[in-house]
């Protein structure tokens, strides 16, 4: 893991380099880093897992095809905001810490970047995946990604239905550039 955030880092600030310090980094250039991001850590990381903890009890009550596509949903748009975060790179330094084992099928990285002179940290949740470990969730400065969808997803379910939620998350991240 140290050594892909390693070659994660040294892909991000070549990119910088070719950019100036005070650019963001473009909409192809953020999609083509990705891509190489994702060639290292997609095995790394259980996007079923983590599609079934952030859909919770509801995912039970979906059929075989409408737990595919929500998966395959998910998993996109989850790549797309890690994509669109790339562009707000600037030259953050990231630092793997340590870690703990809290169970014996369960393992949190702890890794720290600062952004904008304060000291931030990033947990990395692994599980035992038959001697395998996999990322199940990301903790970013203190806030579990999953819970944070598991919520989003649930007003959503809450207050509309499955086909609203996919159609969300198809269609809710774009690589267009901020408005100023």
């Amino acid at each position: 893991m140290t050594q892909n955030i390693q070659k994660t880092l040294e892909i991000l600030q070549k990119s910088i380099v070719t950019n100036s310090k005070d650019s963001a980094i473009s909409n192809a250039q953020a999609e083509k880093i990705a891509e190489e991001i994702f060639v290292m850590f997609d095995s790394i990381f259980d996007y079923n897992l983590m599609a079934q903890l952030s859909l919770s009890k509801d995912y039970k009550t979906l059929t075989k095809n409408q737990q595919e596509e929500y998966m395959q949903a998910f998993e996109q748009n989850l790549k797309r905001s890690f994509t669109d975060k790339l562009r707000l790179y600037k030259d953050e330094k990231l630092e793997v810490l340590g870690g703990e084992q809290p169970k014996n099928n369960r393992y949190n990285l702890k890794t720290s970047m600062v952004l904008d002179g304060k000291l931030n940290y990033i947990i990395f949740k692994f599980y035992d995946k038959e001697g395998d470990w996999k990322i199940y969730d990301v903790d970013i400065l203190g806030i579990s990604v999953i819970q944070t969808y598991r919520s989003q997803f649930g007003d959503i379910l809450a207050h509309s239905n499955f086909q609203t939620l996919l159609a969300k998350l198809k269609s809710e991240i774009t690589f267009e550039s901020p408005k100023q």
